[in-house]
């Protein structure tokens, strides 16, 4: 899923195995629910619990009385259809980020963090993975017509939906999977691939809090951690100094220790540090002009190549199911950029996200949703 997906979560709709079995059927041939209960071997009251289910989340249509997928769902075969273009445009994408490598590095001893001489590892895979490739090229693709960004679905949703048939691709080993949740004027996200699990970071442990406690308690705590990482993005500060600047006293060691835990603050000289990017407002303005020159050029060759990819996208089963263009791209392009970064990184252009626990995917914060949401392509 990419987007939002309001009061119904598509994940919960698809995740049973004979909801799977039906959508795999439906999607090679459109079938009346009496001819799905047959061919699969399952009762009509199960077909109709999982048929209601789609119904309700918007995944499924009906023509002539014959049920479709109102998604892309790209089989094995459409999938090794596609593979060489894939891998061709992989190809070509890392090429322009690596002719703009020189500005990116440019860029990066131009943040607030390098002149306060803070280094990461994985900040070249954020800027260029996460904040390039995947959150500003979904938006700049949109613009530029190539994609589908989102759109609107039941109970307040506006996402796009895809599905892949397992045996070829594993998606879940893809450098493609940003969690991003805002929480006042703070922005926590985390790119990577996806862990066993839930992510050891933000905003993934905030999800865990939901239906523990209040909507409006996970928000002021997310706050509060939001500040006191703004705080230390300016400068180390002794526990006392940290206690000044957010007015906070008994509750701030034990977020301090949660913090340190989990790797965004450290202590130096009996002082906390932050110890993962925080980008500020004018941060993610200059992000987003070398973002845009990268962007552009792959727009470019991307249109260039689109009666290509028309022509390879006819014969698969989303084509056949007249699911438009625009919105099977969103899908083909994470798998597009996915084989960027990975090529770059295996030819060590620049490093992989931080290796945790359960899993490798990197941690980051911005600081004002305003600048966070225009850079997303969801407010001008």
């Amino acid at each position: 899923m990419c987007g939002d997906s309001g009061k119904h979560s598509p994940y919960t709709a698809v995740r049973s195995l004979d909801t799977q079995r039906i959508l795999l059927l439906i999607n090679s041939t459109p079938s009346r629910a009496d001819d799905i209960s047959v061919h699969l071997d399952l009762s009509k009251e199960e077909v109709h619990r999982c048929l209601s289910a789609l119904s309700k989340c918007g995944l499924i249509g009906e023509s002539e009385g014959k049920i479709s997928p109102s998604f892309p769902i790209f089989t094995v075969k459409d999938q090794v259809l596609l593979e060489p273009i894939i891998k061709k445009l992989g190809r070509e994408t890392a090429a322009v980020v690596q002719k703009r490598m020189n500005e990116v590095e440019s860029l990066i001893d131009d943040l607030s963090l390098t002149e306060r001489e803070l280094r990461f590892s994985d900040l070249e895979y954020i800027i260029i993975g996460a904040v390039t490739l995947d959150y500003n090229g979904l938006r700049v693709l949109k613009e530029e017509r190539l994609l589908c960004l989102g759109k609107k679905m039941p109970g307040k949703g506006n996402y796009i939906f895809s599905g892949l048939e397992c045996g070829l691709v594993d998606l879940k080993k893809g450098w493609m999977w940003g969690h991003n949740s805002g929480f006042g004027r703070y922005w926590f996200s985390s790119h990577g691939r996806v862990p066993k699990d839930f992510r050891m970071a933000f905003p993934d442990l905030a999800w865990q809090w939901v239906g523990q406690v209040e909507q409006s308690a996970i928000l002021a705590e997310m706050k509060k951690i939001g500040q006191i990482l703004e705080a230390l993005s300016r400068e180390d500060l002794s526990l006392v100094d940290l206690k000044g600047k957010t007015g906070r006293n008994d509750e701030l060691l034990a977020q301090l220790a949660m913090l340190l835990g989990l790797g965004y603050v450290v202590l130096a000289d009996k002082k906390w540090r932050i110890n993962r990017p925080f980008f500020t407002v004018d941060d993610l303005g200059k992000i987003r002009k070398v973002s845009e020159l990268i962007l552009r050029e792959v727009a470019k060759f991307l249109r260039g190549k689109r009666e290509k990819m028309l022509e390879g996208y006819a014969h698969t089963s989303p084509s056949k199911n007249k699911i438009p263009f625009e919105e099977a791209f969103n899908m083909i392009y994470h798998l597009i950029f996915e084989q960027a970064l990975d090529l770059m990184m295996r030819n060590r252009t620049f490093d992989p996200p931080l290796r945790h626990s359960n899993g490798r995917y990197s941690p980051f914060v911005a600081v004002s949703m305003e600048s966070v949401l225009s850079m997303l392509g969801l407010k001008s």
